[in-house]
């Protein structure tokens, strides 16, 4: 199977980034050779060259002539701008100027698609995990607020999906999608099923295929959606704070849930833990961000008919 140098260059992002969150990697440590990550994703070393080469670009990873690839330090939201971002820009305005929009102008309405209103999403999935995945993403990476719905009908006193009614957007994943759409005609919402990214998919198979794989999550619900997940892979699950996390084997690879990852030790079995911070495919990507967009212009409208109203 041949993939696309974009592919690569996800998936080794998405690999480094979630070693830089859980300390797993650190500034200077040396990245897997080009040949090395070829065999593994069966791709020409060209090709990884050139992710490589892109990661560089973005300031992540620093390319040593003879020497190899190297964890660049790379700054955290609001403490530095990547060198990219700069072309990105750059590029957006100038598509603005062709069609008559100057810089000035276009970075109002971009304000207006984003600030306009607090958008609000329920994250509506059945244990603790799952619902911290999803609602820590789309907090963190799109900016909207989020409420926490439990699908799980004995986890809370209040009815089924009631605390939904405050929502813009209900988000679910696969598993529910059908109590979602029930909600989602309840409370007259649109629905958005969140799909997961092929680059984690691929990830995981990965570890499964070396054997088994132990699991570490917060909540006993997702252990019994692991078999779900991933029909007959060999994976042992363990719950933060009710099983022993010395029962792993020292050389075993393990996954841990982007909550269990918070409250593990830093540095907890020599930092070969495995977890992906940014999870959702592109398509669930662009459905948020077009949701978001469009609520924003949308209430911006009434607003401004409302104004044009009153001033009559």
């Amino acid at each position: 199977m041949h993939r696309s140098r974009a592919a690569i260059t996800e998936t080794l992002r998405q690999r480094i980034v979630a070693g830089l969150h859980l300390g797993a990697l650190e500034t200077g440590d040396r990245l897997p050779s080009l040949r090395q990550v070829g065999a593994e994703l069966h791709a020409d070393p060209r090709m990884v060259l050139a992710a490589y080469r892109q990661l560089a670009a973005e300031g992540l990873v620093r390319l040593r002539p003879r020497s190899g690839v190297f964890v660049q330090s790379w700054p955290r939201p609001g403490e530095g701008v990547l060198p990219d971002v700069a072309s990105w820009i750059v590029d957006v305005f100038l598509r603005g100027v062709l069609r008559g929009i100057p810089p000035t102008e276009l970075r109002r309405q971009a304000r207006v698609c984003l600030d306009t209103v607090r958008v609000r999403a329920a994250c509506f999935e059945c244990n603790d995990d799952q619902i911290h995945a999803l609602s820590r993403q789309v907090r963190d990476d799109y900016g909207f607020d989020t409420i926490d719905v439990d699908a799980d009908p004995r986890a809370s006193r209040e009815p089924l999906g009631h605390r939904a009614a405050g929502a813009d957007l209900i988000l679910t994943t696969r598993f529910h999608a059908a109590d979602a759409q029930r909600l989602a005609r309840r409370w007259r919402r649109p629905l958005l099923i969140a799909t997961l990214d092929p680059a984690f998919l691929t990830r995981v198979r990965h570890m499964l295929a070396e054997g088994s794989v132990w699991w570490v999550c917060t909540d006993p619900r997702f252990t019994s959606k692991l078999s779900r997940m991933f029909p007959g892979a060999d994976i042992k699950p363990v719950v933060l704070g009710r099983d022993p996390l010395d029962a792993i084997p020292r050389a075993a690879p393990v996954y841990a849930t982007r909550r269990a990852a918070d409250g593990l030790p830093r540095g907890w079995h020599g930092g070969r833990v495995v977890t992906i911070p940014h999870a959702f495919s592109s398509e669930t990507a662009r459905a948020l961000v077009t949701f978001l967009v469009r609520r924003n212009l949308a209430v911006a409208r009434a607003a401004a008919r409302h104004d044009s109203v009153a001033m009559r």
